[in-house]
């Protein structure tokens, strides 16, 4: 048991099935705060029964949520607005940190926000360190997407984050894009996710490479070429700071790089 769980009094609660969803871990995270309770420990429902016991043991897992995702996240949106957000970044990070959430979620049920600037409990250092992170990759990937234009007239970016970020970049480049249509592809988890005619719509494994810019021609790279030359202002560059702005792996993503970067 961590140190706010000793602290704040709730108790835990056996083993948790989670199966790696949103809408799951809202609903856990609803649970532990009308319980007032966290598990023990949690186990990956995606897993194989014979996995699981090898792992846990022959504790049975949590039984099925008795409230609907919808009413789970709107009663976590009212209850604190702080703990909601944590929570979607948390999920959006992709860090197995389940289990430190559902304490400090039992534990703001039961004595409110105040527990979420306890600083000098680990669990909530992990959690906004992880939340710390989404929060750079988002201002990170709103500057360094680069939309080409496709046949079809749809703006695509293709995008590498290491965090679940691109959803949430939707509302931003909405706005940016006014009535352009546009997509943003995840390479890493294989998921697209676009606007045409004002309608959202996501695609994923194969059928996300669908929404990939088209081949770059070499009239194309030139003229981005000669654009950042023309506007390249000596004086002002700092290859140190753009270097920690846009690290390495973004590189081939950036048009500019070659000579704002490199040096060339």
């Amino acid at each position: 048991m961590s140190s706010l769980a000793r602290e704040r009094g709730f108790a835990d609660g056996g083993t948790w099935s989670y199966d790696g969803s949103l809408e799951g871990l809202f609903l856990l995270a609803h649970r532990a705060c009308a319980e007032l309770s966290a598990p023990e420990a949690v186990a990956n429902a995606l897993a194989t029964e014979g996995e699981l016991f090898a792992l846990l043991g022959p504790a049975p897992l949590r039984s099925e949520p008795s409230v609907s995702a919808e009413t789970a996240l709107s009663e976590l949106r009212s209850f604190s607005c702080e703990l909601f957000d944590l929570i979607m970044r948390i999920w959006m990070s992709e860090e197995a940190l389940e289990l430190p959430l559902f304490r400090v979620c039992a534990a703001a049920a039961s004595q409110g926000d105040e527990v979420l600037r306890d600083f000098g409990d680990p669990d909530i250092r992990a959690l906004f360190s992880a939340a710390r992170r989404v929060d750079g990759e988002m201002h990170r990937f709103r500057g360094l997407a680069r939309f080409s234009p496709r046949k079809d007239g749809l703006f695509s970016a293709p995008l590498e984050p290491d965090c679940n970020i691109v959803p949430a970049l939707l509302p931003h480049f909405a706005q940016r894009f006014g009535s352009e249509d546009f997509a943003l592809v995840d390479l890493r988890r294989r998921l697209a996710f676009a606007r045409r005619g004002g309608a959202f719509e996501s695609r994923s494994g194969n059928d996300a490479w669908s929404l990939l810019p088209d081949a770059v021609d070499d009239e194309e790279e030139s003229l981005w070429k000669r654009y950042f030359v023309a506007t390249d202002n000596p004086s002002r560059r700092n290859p140190e700071l753009q270097r920690r702005l846009m690290p390495r792996r973004y590189w081939r993503f950036l048009p500019e790089v070659a000579r704002s970067i490199m040096g060339t």
